[in-house]
């Protein structure tokens, strides 16, 4: 394909996805983010990823504006498998409180890929109604139709798979342009077919759409990518090179073949998710190169 620098863009941002803590909220790692969040535009706070208990995100977010992160990077995940149309308005609305604006709003990956087997799953929405639930929220009024005394002021996000064809997810992005969406991150992307459909998607359109990258670390992490995560092409070079690789070569591996290929298309692009499993060293490293 033809590629063109992008257009309408200030310039390229770098957000990375930070996990909380399992039962415990580290100094460490709070001292880590505080040090390093100069290297982001963003910081978003994942709702138990890998449906493996975690830390809620609201609460984490608190510890960090506590010890001094900017409230205004923050990016707070809310996920629609754990909880009802209540408990996440409820939630949504405290992070309001908070004045954190910025939401990323996510389906959640199937509990039985995680240690919560015991859970159930709500899905009472979908992620497409909560758009229009945090939609209505900034109109001032909740799921009920209530009116509220005041109007949020959202900026909502949402993720978009990239292992389909273009139509199918262009057609998803306008979908939920229209519902509320003002910004998108993709599941990880791992083959230069996945980033050169993420520059047409992205080709003229106001709306950013960051492109998630997953560097891998360990044989664990590249089995689940391989046999538990939908979304990602699944057939790719990384994959086969990792395959044959000594584990404790896998991220400097990976870390290497994401710094390439974001090298290449980077100028083409709004920006880029860091998904390194709370590495923030690793998140950091990468977002200095790049």
């Amino acid at each position: 394909m033809s590629l063109k620098p992008k257009i309408n863009i200030k310039k390229f941002q770098k957000s990375i996805e930070i996990i909380p803590p399992r039962y415990k909220i580290d100094n460490k790692l709070i001292i880590n983010i505080k040090r390093n969040q100069q290297y982001f535009d963003y910081l978003d706070i994942a709702c138990c990823p890998m449906a493996n208990l975690r830390i809620s995100p609201i609460s984490f977010a608190h510890k960090l504006i506590m010890e001094g992160v900017d409230h205004k990077k923050l990016i707070l995940n809310f996920s629609t498998r754990d909880k009802n149309t209540l408990a996440l308005q409820s939630e949504i609305l405290g992070a309001y409180s908070m004045n954190i604006n910025k939401i990323l709003l996510v389906k959640g990956d199937p509990l039985n890929i995680g240690n919560s087997n015991k859970s159930k799953e709500v899905f009472e929405v979908s992620t497409n109604n909560l758009i229009r639930i945090v939609k209505n929220l900034d109109r001032g009024f909740d799921y009920s139709n209530n009116k509220l005394n005041f109007k949020t002021k959202f900026q909502t996000g949402s993720t978009i798979n990239i292992d389909k064809k273009y139509n199918l997810i262009n057609d998803t992005i306008k979908e939920r342009i229209k519902l509320g969406s003002m910004f998108f991150v993709t599941q990880p992307l791992f083959t230069e077919n996945d980033f050169e459909l993420l520059v047409k998607l992205s080709e003229k359109r106001k709306n950013k759409i960051f492109a998630g990258i997953l560097p891998i670390k360990n044989k664990k992490t590249l089995y689940n990518l391989k046999n538990k995560i939908n979304g990602i092409s699944k057939k790719n070079v990384l994959f086969e090179h990792l395959s044959k690789a000594k584990e404790k070569d896998f991220t400097k591996i990976s870390t290497k073949y994401f710094v390439e290929i974001l090298s290449k298309y980077k100028k083409y692009l709004d920006g880029v998710h860091i998904m390194t499993s709370g590495d923030i060293r690793l998140a950091t490293k990468i977002a200095k190169i790049i």
